[in-house]
């Protein structure tokens, strides 16, 4: 049975609740997962890797046994936290995985820290700026899937959705998106429905996405997103896709690096959808471990 180690770490003037596995002499992976998730997420990913890997996983900021500040969810601030883990658990290269928007967070942090990197691995996640143009384009229905997203600016409303009716909505929303049905893991599920037992635990992982908006309509921002998103990711770059993810668009993704400048292998897990880890932990680290081995 693996063993965890969980600990508070300060980074960029916050603290950060990380889970650890693994041998820390080993080769480093890093786990950032996305919403509405936390690092439980990882738990079978890091119980398939901590024999032969040292693995780490965050909550993220806002999430779970992290601090939840009012502000600093926008990418930089994010990146920045995540970067502070780092520096304090290794001094080698690592390769960073993110799911989501961990996914997200792993392609900006492989432009801002690409130095820090063996390689990037991303789970159904097409790099932010990808995103961005597909949005603005109305490529292959983006702008309507993503939708929710504008219902996440509102205020309280997202929140009491999330948490009201004993979690049921959310519960709900999870297991739509299922790539056949029954395929989640009810237990993972229900850990983290209960991760959401007030409007505040909402609040941050909302903040994300309200954070993101704010961002883009800055000219100022926006400018030192596309000023960082210029750089050319250093390292190596993987894309892992659940194909029947309803959310986020295949088509989409597999441009993703037009705006990572550099190559971008696609592995596709047919019949898998976009909560990839709680749906078939162990297709993803059979995936996980070919690409590690390189």
């Amino acid at each position: 049975m693996t063993s965890f180690e969980h600990r508070q770490m300060h980074a960029n003037g916050i603290s950060l609740h990380v889970a650890t596995a693994g041998d820390p002499k080993k080769p480093a992976v890093m786990l950032l997962h996305g919403f509405p998730e936390g690092w439980f997420s990882w738990r079978p990913i890091m119980e398939g890797l901590a024999d032969d890997y040292f693995v780490f996983a965050p909550d993220l900021r806002g999430y779970g046994q992290s601090d939840k500040p009012a502000d600093g969810y926008g990418m930089m601030a994010l990146t920045d936290d995540v970067h502070g883990v780092v520096r304090q658990l290794t001094d080698k290269p690592i390769t960073l995985v993110g799911h989501d928007w961990g996914g997200a967070l792993a392609w900006m942090y492989g432009h801002r820290f690409g130095e820090t990197l063996r390689q990037l691995v991303v789970v159904n996640c097409p790099h932010p700026h990808t995103f961005i143009k597909a949005i603005m384009r109305g490529q292959d229905w983006q702008r309507i899937r993503s939708s929710y997203m504008v219902f996440f600016q509102l205020p309280w409303l997202p929140e009491t959705v999330i948490t009201g009716a004993g979690g049921w909505l959310l519960r709900r929303g999870l297991t739509f998106c299922e790539g056949s049905k029954g395929a989640m893991n009810a237990a993972r599920v229900d850990e983290l429905v209960r991760s959401f037992r007030t409007n505040h635990d909402a609040t941050g992982p909302l903040n994300f996405y309200r954070e993101f908006l704010q961002n883009l309509l800055s000219k100022s921002e926006r400018t030192r997103l596309m000023t960082e998103f210029a750089r050319p990711i250093p390292v190596p770059c993987t894309l892992i896709w659940g194909d029947k993810d309803q959310f986020l668009s295949e088509h989409v993704a597999k441009k993703s690096h037009e705006q990572a400048h550099c190559d971008v292998e696609w592995r596709p897990l047919p019949g898998v959808g976009h909560f990839v880890s709680m749906e078939a932990p162990d297709r993803l680290v059979a995936e996980l471990r070919t690409v590690l081995a390189r």
